[in-house]
């Protein structure tokens, strides 16, 4: 009973750490530790699999990418460099890779707007007040909604990623851009793009 005890009161203290003992934790992981992993699972796997969702639109393939990036990190916890970034962004850069492999295995079906402008990339000068722009705030109805997970999933693979970073998972312009390697001003403009282009297909005024 009082070993329970204490793991409990040892899982309760590392879980309210914060993101900078996470490296206590991968050391523990490194060692099989399954407590360690459990906490690392319970902070990250929803983000994970709801990003691996808006990019697939198939909840089995959110689900293996998901397990899958936990077993990589199971595999090779120090290969995660702490220098180069947070745990949850390496994560993400999993899962981003795993799910652009799926689609290109899945390249079948071919997306709305499919040729799109690489030139219209070019950076916009990044104003943290352009992230209160949000298209979606507006939709209450669920067929709304419904025309919503379509019209993302319609996306190209670069602007169906801002999409779900900032916009549903609302993620910061600097720490997406930290995630897909590139600058804030670039997430600017795939967002600016890719909200124009769902407004579009969405008949909102105002897309293209």
């Amino acid at each position: 009973m009082q070993a329970q005890s204490q793991t409990l009161t040892w899982r309760t203290a590392i879980q309210t750490e914060t993101p900078a003992d996470e490296q206590e934790l991968l050391r523990l992981l490194a060692e099989g530790n399954e407590e360690a992993f459990a906490i690392l699972y319970e902070r990250h796997q929803g983000p994970l699999y709801r990003f691996a969702w808006h990019m697939s639109g198939n909840t089995a393939t959110a689900e293996e990418i998901t397990q899958e990036a936990f077993m990589l990190l199971i595999r090779s916890p120090r290969q995660y460099d702490p220098n180069k970034g947070s745990l949850s962004g390496y994560l993400f850069g999993i899962a981003r890779n795993l799910a652009r492999k799926s689609l290109a295995r899945a390249r079948a079906t071919v997306s709305l707007d499919e040729q799109f402008d690489e030139e219209g990339e070019n950076d916009l000068t990044f104003d943290p007040a352009d992230e209160q722009q949000d298209i979606f705030g507006a939709l209450s109805q669920k067929q709304l909604i419904a025309y919503l997970q379509k019209a993302v999933l319609s996306l190209p693979a670069q602007y169906r990623e801002v999409v779900s970073l900032c916009d549903l998972e609302q993620m910061s312009y600097t720490d997406a851009a930290e995630l897909l390697q590139c600058s804030p001003g670039t997430v600017a403009s795939r967002l600016y793009r890719a909200r124009a282009l769902l407004k579009s297909k969405m008949g909102i005024p105002g897309g293209e």
